[in-house]
Order: structure tokens, then C-alpha cells, then sequence
């Protein structure tokens, strides 16, 4: 297993800089409004960590795995099965955990398939009139 996660960004005295989004490019981003249903992202290739931020309400994410054909997360009391609570107007950041073995090789694909991250992410507002917006970082 390697050490596939963004590194923080240091100051000027060389300490990292905590609860700070790391200094790397954005590979993607999304904006899911009021939705009914949770959305179910495909990361890309070369992500390895994730920022979800829940604006008006509450939000909850769960890792899906590969053949996983339900994919989607529930909020409600009942069926409940999300893995992860995002209190409303905060920001979290996580690291993909590992699905899988990795093929180690990153010479054709990017890290998230070498190391074998999970490759699926489904979020959903818990609340009326609020929004998650995720964004997709890589090493």
C-alpha cells in the first residue's frame, strides 16, 4: 500500500497547514441541489481524496463498491445506509480507502486504480432547500 493521499501544504516554517484544502488541481466538481435522489459519482482516474461541502442542510456520503448494482444512499430513518454525516454549512475532506487490491502500476492508469480506491462515491442532502457540492482532488 502506498502513500497515495495529497500532502498538506506547508507555511513558511515548513508546518503543515491543517483543515486547509491540499495544494493540488481540482479534477472535478459538482453541485447537487434539492435532490430526491442521491447522485452516484464515477471519481476519475487519478483521484485520491475527496472534499464535500453541505450547504443549508445536512448532507450524507457513503463509499460504493464496484458491483454494488443499488449504489445509492438513503438518508431516512428506515433503509438508512450511509456511511458518513456532513453537518450542515461544513466542509469535510476525506481519503479514498482502498476497495480492492491494486495492480500497483500507475505506468497506464492513474493512482486511484493502482492502489484500488474505491471508484464510486453517492451523496444526498438530508434536508429540504439544501445543496452538496463535492470536489475531486488527486496526488
Amino acid at each position: 500500500m502506498g502513500n497515495y493521499a495529497p500532502k498538506l501544504g506547508l507555511d513558511k516554517s515548513g508546518f503543515p497547514i491543517q483543515h486547509a484544502p491540499p495544494p493540488t488541481s481540482i479534477l472535478a466538481s459538482y453541485n447537487r441541489e434539492n435532490a430526491a435522489a442521491s447522485s452516484v459519482i464515477s471519481v476519475s482516474h487519478d483521484t485520491t481524496m475527496l472534499e464535500v461541502a453541505a450547504i443549508g442542510g445536512p448532507a450524507v456520503m457513503r463509499f460504493v463498491r464496484t458491483g454494488d448494482t443499488t449504489a445509492s444512499v438513503v438518508a431516512a430513518v428506515s433503509g438508512a445506509n450511509f456511511q458518513h454525516v456532513i453537518p450542515a454549512s461544513t466542509v469535510r475532506q476525506f481519503v479514498l480507502p482502498i476497495e480492492a487490491q491494486g495492480t500497483g502500476s500507475a505506468s497506464v492508469q492513474g493512482i486511484n486504480r493502482a492502489e484500488g480506491l474505491y471508484q464510486r462515491v453517492a451523496i444526498i442532502s438530508a434536508g429540504a432547500a439544501s445543496s452538496v457540492l463535492l470536489t475531486e482532488y488527486g496526488f
